[in-house]
């Protein structure tokens, strides 16, 4: 595996730990003692999923580094030099993403078959974008893709957000990719 994926892997596995228990239910249990504590159990992970993400979606660089369950992530990630405050743009972001899917945020947007979730004017915007106007406009991008996409390759492409990373999007947002490797079968 290499290290970008290594490093997707590692953010999904703490957004799942720390973000997705917002809106996740998970199933009850046999007895009705059971079931109190796992309802109240749930009930708090829900209460402090929703602090947290409410934290890192309103938080700028460097106050999103002084969460404690950001700086779990900080260690195991290891951003160096000005990948640190892209790390903090990918916190910031993630504080949107409510559901995990399948499907790389820029497939989401092409919307299938039907007109894009995001039009090619917005989505121009956002390969073009640098900074601080990336992050807000991939805040955007989530939300229009109904607060969906999948996590550890949102993470990869944010920390490693490049001319190529940015050729890749396009590729899937036109669904040229996909058309590519359906030709080659």
């Amino acid at each position: 595996m290499s290290e970008p994926q290594d490093k997707g892997a590692k953010v999904l596995a703490w957004w799942r730990t720390n973000l997705a228990a917002r809106t996740q239910i998970q199933p009850d249990k046999e007895t009705e003692e059971g079931r109190r504590e796992a309802q109240v159990a749930q009930k708090q992970a829900q209460t402090a999923a929703r602090a947290l993400s409410a934290k890192l979606r309103r938080g700028t660089y460097p106050a999103i580094l002084f969460e404690p369950q950001v700086q779990n992530l900080l260690h195991q990630i290891q951003p160096k030099g000005d990948a640190l405050k892209r790390f903090c743009q990918l916190l910031n972001v993630l504080g949107e993403v409510r559901e995990y899917d399948h499907a790389s945020l820029a497939k989401r947007l092409k919307g299938g078959d039907k007109e894009p979730l995001l039009s090619h004017l917005r989505f121009k915007q956002l390969m073009t974008a640098e900074d601080d106007e990336l992050a807000t406009l991939l805040r955007r991008a989530v939300a229009v893709a109904g607060n969906r996409c999948n996590v550890a390759m949102l993470a990869r492409d944010m920390l490693a957000w490049n001319d190529q990373t940015r050729a890749h999007w396009c590729l899937e947002y036109f669904g040229v990719g996909e058309r590519r490797i359906k030709a080659e079968s």
